[in-house]
């Protein structure tokens, strides 16, 4: 812990440590810090850049940047010019953090799991925390202990103490869990490994919580597909398997059999894909996408340009009588398809290149959490815009370059 908290590095590299630190403790919490922290760091890593590091800013950072450029390629014909530049603000973080990981002096791969496992107690105390506020919430209210596993305690709900989404903070929730699961197996002390079990159960009793369908879905990818193929040998490997799919079953059906989580992540996933005229009124997702489709098809090559989505969608929401979506001004909740209206098949393309070129990197070097940041973004890229909402796109930006950095000393 002394070596964590007080590591023997320069002073400029233990002002770059802590820059991190501190970053990833805020995140779970108000935009406000997490930018705070952010500027900070850029602005102690220009005070001390020179021409040797500018040297390690190569293909790596120009990859990890690219939908960011398309963000600004497509600000440039765009028709909403206030809501383009809006949005290029918002994703500065995905054009800052490669350059920073690249010239900065801090053995990224040294203190990886230092950060990492910092981040995961914060949302582990985080969960914690939400835990008490909701429970103290119901004794206040006079309510049965039973109201926690109600519609009042879950989803946005649970997380409304910190204001932020339940899906995003589902995303950190899972990178932290996975984290766990990989020191738990690697660890040889016991005491610490009970420590990593107890936080692992923390966090997924928070995952139930917040009810997110995108994370859940992809923690279970992870934990099917990633851990036999980089935590356990051939035969292992098979026993794990069958573990893993038992235990999915045992999940689904504690999901059926409980009347709030069936609701949440069936009748709700039921009614987000339903086709019924009647659902117009809802505005659920499949609406949503039918419009954002229309509106694609008017451009399809370039699209409307950096901005574009929510303007047009609203257009569309108020003419086909969606008049929560349009009183909402709701994005298309889909990544893929906020692309293709900003800035078409092109811009679809070099994000589905990046996210392939994220996998093609985690299977080369055999990094179980960057497989892990790849499904949760690709799963998650489905039901939201992740890259139109600041924790998301901090979550993006950060991991991304992080865990791809992280894996050699040297930038290139």
């Amino acid at each position: 812990m002394k070596k964590l908290f007080y590591p023997d590095e320069s002073i400029e590299n233990k002002i770059s440590f802590y820059h991190l630190l501190f970053f990833l403790l805020a995140l779970p919490f108000d935009r406000f810090y997490s930018t705070i922290i952010l500027v900070s760091f850029l602005v102690h890593s220009l005070i001390f850049l020179d021409k040797a590091k500018i040297k390690n800013i190569g293909r790596t950072t120009f990859i990890l940047q690219s939908v960011f450029m398309v963000t600004i390629l497509s600000s440039t014909y765009s028709a909403f010019f206030s809501e383009a530049m809006n949005m290029l603000t918002k994703q500065l973080a995905v054009f800052m953090f490669p350059l920073l990981f690249a010239v900065t002096s801090l053995d990224l791969k040294k203190y990886r799991a230092a950060l990492l496992e910092v981040f995961a107690i914060g949302c582990t105390c985080t969960v914690i925390y939400l835990y008490v506020d909701a429970i103290r919430t119901i004794q206040y209210s006079g309510l049965p202990v039973k109201a926690l596993f109600s519609l009042a305690f879950i989803n946005h709900n649970f997380s409304l103490p910190i204001d932020l989404h339940a899906t995003y903070f589902s995303m950190f929730l899972v990178i932290s869990i996975i984290y766990f699961f990989q020191r738990i197996k690697e660890e040889i002390r016991i005491g610490k490994k009970i420590f990593f079990i107890v936080c692992s159960l923390i966090l997924a009793a928070g995952l139930m919580q917040l009810s997110s369908k995108s994370a859940l879905i992809a923690i279970l990818l992870i934990v099917n597909i990633g851990f036999p193929l980089f935590l356990f040998k051939k035969k292992n490997a098979l026993r794990f398997l069958f573990i893993s799919v038992s235990a999915t079953v045992i999940l689904f059906t504690f999901i059926l059999s409980v009347n709030v989580f069936r609701e949440r992540f069936l009748v709700d996933l039921k009614n987000d894909l339903n086709k019924n005229p009647e659902s117009e009124k809802m505005s659920w997702r499949i609406k949503r996408w039918e419009a954002g489709m229309d509106i694609f098809k008017q451009s399809a090559f370039i699209g409307k340009g950096a901005g574009a989505e929510i303007p047009l969608l609203r257009s569309l929401y108020f003419e086909r009588k969606m008049y929560g979506a349009y009183l909402s001004s709701l994005n298309v909740h889909n990544q893929y398809l906020s692309f293709m209206i900003n800035s078409g098949i092109a811009g679809l393309l070099v994000y589905l290149a990046t996210l392939c070129w994220g996998f093609w990197r985690s299977i080369k070097s055999s990094d179980l959490l960057l497989l892990s940041f790849m499904i949760l973004v690709t799963v998650v890229s489905l039901s939201e815009d992740i890259l139109a909402v600041n924790k998301g796109i901090f979550f993006y930006a950060f991991f991304f370059s992080f865990l791809v950095m992280s894996n050699k000393r040297t930038v290139t």
